[in-house]
């Protein structure tokens, strides 16, 4: 039997055909927090879960995103849950997916 997976995320959808993904983040003390199924569509079509956890791996390593994105994990069924804060994968998003190379030929111009 071949699990069936979201074409957004890459999770592994619910019996009943729904993406874990989809549903609402969690909120408290006035932040953001997902798993990363539900960070990836939030963030957007070229995100998956798999690409927020190699961040969170990368961000506990020495290197460019160390300390950006710590993962809060909950123990619970079977490995238990990790929480990561929308804000934190939304900047690690920005980090990874900009360029410099616009900006060191002066190609952009102000706004307004």
């Amino acid at each position: 039997m071949i699990d069936a997976r979201c074409g957004h995320c890459g999770s592994v959808l619910a019996p009943t055909g729904r993406c874990p993904g989809d549903t609402p983040l969690l909120h408290h003390d006035g932040d953001e927090y997902g798993t990363a199924a539900q960070i990836a569509h939030r963030l957007g079509i070229d995100i998956t879960a798999a690409l927020v956890r190699r961040w969170a791996y990368r961000s506990r390593r020495p290197g460019r995103l160390s300390g950006q994105l710590p993962g809060h994990h909950l123990a619970g069924r079977g490995r238990g849950t990790t929480w990561y804060r929308y804000a934190d994968a939304a900047r690690v998003e920005m980090l990874t997916s900009t360029s410099t190379v616009g900006l060191k030929r002066g190609e952009l111009t102000p706004v307004g």
